[in-house]
């Protein structure tokens, strides 16, 4: 089970852990479909884009959980 984190006096609960370690792993994700021209054959790009940090930010809590 995955414990509280302190940073700088204040604790970070599991899940702010893994909504934080999901923004640069999005972010990569993100430069990676725009270089490979992926996002031109979406629909709407913004609920495309919370979507794929949805499913990082899910996956990371099923990895910590385990």
């Amino acid at each position: 089970m995955p414990i509280d984190f302190e940073l700088g006096g204040v604790y970070l609960p599991p899940i702010a852990q893994a909504l934080l370690l999901a923004l640069p792993i999005y972010l990569l994700l993100d430069w990676i479909l725009r270089r490979i021209g992926v996002l031109r054959f979406v629909w709407h790009e913004a609920l495309f884009e919370g979507a794929l940090y949805a499913c990082v930010c899910a996956t990371l809590i099923l990895v910590m959980g385990a």
